[in-house]
């Protein structure tokens, strides 16, 4: 894996040169597209925007069945997100996942990367095991859409991106699913796929205070155990991470 992930690092810096000569896509470059993406929301110095979902028919958008808007906070490998009535810091320890639905507070590992895509972008073995077919798209001097399209027992049927190249900063994704998939209500879409629609916007480079970031003020680590701050006595405490 560490092999790949170098190999990889080195095919983005040549692309990376590449396109400040060209507006082109090499081709067998694809996936790289979608690395550069990534790293460009994980090693963002500062960057703030909002996130609207929507859950629709994939050929009825305007049939919504839910709907929901957020806003992300990332500096530097860490990040806020607050989408519905769900709250998620990654701090320079550990995540941590605050449900207020449920009254539940899960403290785990630091991620990788932040949640903005919705893919496991760097996970070799399900690309070389799901996907069908990878292409970009220039739409017009600044903007591309990547499609993947996936063989079947993958999360997703397809999986749409549309972008700046020059920025690396995305607009909208698409996640199209099937609509007898476990936990979907098939009669919510009768063309037989469901779409997630997240429309990003509102980007921002303005610094974000450090105190974002804090994992202690939901939870604090004493006798052995963590146990929710006072704001949130009650809340249950679950997590795979000893001290």
């Amino acid at each position: 894996m560490k092999y790949i992930m170098r190999c990889f690092c080195l095919l983005i810096a040549v692309t990376q040169s590449m396109h400040g000569r060209s507006q082109t896509v090499l081709p067998g470059t694809e996936i790289v597209e979608m690395i550069m993406l990534a790293e460009t929301y994980r090693l963002a110095p500062d960057l703030s925007f909002d996130l609207q979902v929507k859950y629709t028919d994939s050929l009825d958008v305007d049939s919504v069945a839910e709907q929901m808007s957020g806003y992300y906070k990332l500096h530097g490998g860490l990040y806020y997100t607050y989408i519905d009535s769900t709250e998620i810091v990654q701090g320079s320890r550990y995540s941590v996942k605050v449900s207020h639905w449920d009254s539940v507070i899960a403290v785990r590992d630091r991620q990788d990367y932040p949640d903005v895509m919705n893919m496991p972008v760097t996970d070799t073995m399900y690309w070389s095991r799901f996907a069908q077919s990878i292409t970009v798209t220039n739409v017009n001097d600044s903007v591309r859409t990547l499609k993947i399209r996936f063989k079947p027992g993958a999360m997703y049927t397809s999986y749409e991106v549309r972008y700046n190249f020059k920025t690396y900063l995305m607009e909208q994704v698409k996640c199209y699913m099937p609509a007898d998939t476990p936990g979907v209500d098939e009669d919510l879409f009768p063309s037989g796929k469901a779409l997630l629609l997240f429309t990003f916007s509102n980007y921002s480079t303005a610094p974000i205070a450090g105190s974002w970031f804090s994992e202690d003020k939901f939870v604090v680590w004493q006798g052995g155990q963590f146990v929710p701050r006072p704001d949130y006595t009650g809340y249950f405490v679950e997590t795979n991470i000893t001290q």
